[in-house]
């Protein structure tokens, strides 16, 4: 009786080992350049050399039940009951659960294919009253009024009031309320994903946005004579209106955040008009306006940086534009100077680079090649390994195949997507140069969506060199803004060549 009882409880610790090993797989995701480690803190999707590990376990485990039950019933029926029970819970728990899970990179959170459709027409109908709407550059007015919204909230008390020309009363007062006493500041604050939810309105003379936000700030307190520090993970709604038959500013004042009438700064007299122009916005007459900001969730936590599961959607066939030949065809005889050859130079060049950046965690190198927002949000992930004392390596990567997938133009940028299959060895390591995620020895696959970007105005290059400023020819060195220092050309905007807007995972992108 107690050989039996000693080897049924050591075939339950097997059982639970192998259980354990099973959940924890599933749980997080690896980091790397173009995703896996989810931004809140848990993941959304990794490498693919793990697959048959997963389903070496489940096979072990299944086996493990069958015989339990078969020869140890009174042990393998409660066993089986319990994980039945347990998967239902999990499974009914994750149903539950709202969804804020990202990638590192990914700007937008999944969508339905059905929500990105109706978004992606509304669009098109508003660029019928407004010719130069774009999207490119209504997400990145909508980045720095985030940003600059929350570090304003963390300043003198009436600072957040100088942006009542974009934020309604009911906004500012939704900020204000999470501020805890003694705040002094809201620095690092990085907008880690934005998606746009609905545009509606568009029979009206007010057209109405609602944008939600995944991102992450960190509050500093003082409070009995010390100085604390808090990072919060939040996911938000803001709900914005403009008058649909308002023309869209340029890109270079669209993010100005200035008199939306004048263009002045922002200073407000006595009666909280402009100091200019006397003139009190409480609308969107000029520029977009937030009407109304919910909190949906706010963690205490900070991002994840040392786990593996397998990738997510690198065999699915990918998504192409519908009509994509046509509009292909459409853009070529538009813009005869364009090469495809010249262009897949620059994504693997911009893709090199990227990794090489990353891996060295000096991720200055990747400055020239991205957009303001997608490398802000990239050197957030930097300085997190940097403050863990961690390296995500990428080693002897390679892009094995690329397929443009979609092209889109509005009245001042070209984007062309493309899916890129890649490959190399992935794995994270500590200060001692141990393995804490990954592998040094078995090669992952993955494949992703870039989105790149080039202002329509924008010249055909001359032959300067690949790592030379595309304005002035001289070395690739531009300041944190992007500007080049020798000649000043803001090289980041897609003014002069192509830069990276958007890295979209497999499970995720649609279209």
């Amino acid at each position: 009786m107690r050989r039996t009882q000693a080897n049924g409880s050591g075939l339950c610790f097997r059982f639970s080992v192998f259980l354990a090993l099973g959940f924890a797989v599933c749980a997080e995701a690896l980091a790397r350049v173009g995703g896996g480690q989810s931004y809140g803190g848990e993941g959304s999707g990794g490498g693919d050399g793990d697959g048959g590990a997963i389903i070496w376990i489940v096979f072990q485990v299944i086996r493990l039940l069958l015989y339990l039950t078969i020869e140890y019933p009174i042990i393998g029926i409660p066993l089986d009951i319990i994980v039945v029970a347990g998967v239902i819970y999990y499974f009914a728990r994750r149903s539950k659960r709202p969804a804020q899970e990202f990638s590192s990179i990914s700007i937008a959170p999944a969508q339905s294919a059905r929500s990105h459709e109706d978004v992606a027409g509304g669009f098109a109908l508003l660029r019928r009253f407004d010719p130069n709407f774009s999207e490119i550059v209504f997400t990145d007015f909508c980045y720095a009024l985030y940003a600059k919204a929350h570090d304003a909230r963390g300043r003198v008390a009436n600072e957040l009031d100088h942006f009542s020309p974009y934020l309604s009363e009911a906004a500012r007062a939704a900020l204000r309320q999470r501020n805890p006493e003694g705040l002094r500041e809201v620095k690092g604050v990085i907008v880690g994903a934005m998606s746009t939810q609905s545009v509606r309105g568009l029979e009206t003379p007010t057209v109405q946005i609602s944008i939600l936000f995944e991102t992450n700030y960190t509050e500093v307190v003082a409070r009995n004579g010390a100085t604390t520090e808090m990072t919060y993970y939040v996911h938000e709604r803001w709900e914005l209106e403009r008058k649909r038959d308002v023309l869209s500013p340029p890109p270079a004042q669209a993010t100005a955040l200035h008199c939306p009438r004048c263009g002045a700064p922002l200073q407000k007299n006595t009666v909280g008009a402009c100091a200019f122009c006397g003139s009190k916005i409480e609308n969107g007459e000029f520029q977009w306006f937030v009407r109304g900001i919910t909190l949906l969730g706010r963690e205490a936590r900070g991002p994840l940086l040392t786990s593996d599961v397998p990738e997510v959607g690198t065999d699915f066939p990918s998504v192409v534009q519908p009509s994509f030949v046509n509009v292909r065809s459409e853009f070529e005889q538009g813009n005869p100077g364009f090469s495809w050859g010249e262009f897949q130079n620059r994504v693997r060049l911009i893709f090199n680079e990227l990794q090489t950046a990353w891996t060295t965690l000096a991720w200055e190198r990747a400055r020239p090649h991205e957009t303001d927002n997608i490398f802000q949000m990239h050197q957030y992930w930097i300085e997190a390994y940097k403050r863990q004392g961690l390296r995500n390596v990428l080693d002897q990567f390679v892009i094995k195949a690329m397929q443009p997938v979609k092209i889109s133009a509005d009245a001042f940028y070209n984007s062309i997507t493309v899916r890129i299959w890649a490959e190399g060895y992935d794995y994270t390591t500590d200060q001692e140069g141990r393995v804490v995620s990954g592998s040094k020895n078995t090669v992952r696959r993955w494949s992703e969506y870039w989105t790149f970007i080039r202002n329509r105005q924008a010249k055909p290059l001359e032959k300067k060199g690949e790592l030379n400023c595309p304005n002035c020819g001289a070395p690739l060195q531009v300041n944190a803004s992007g500007i080049c220092e020798f000649c000043g050309g803001k090289i980041t905007s897609g003014e002069f060549d192509w830069v990276l807007s958007l890295i979209e995972q497999d499970e995720s992108y649609s279209g």
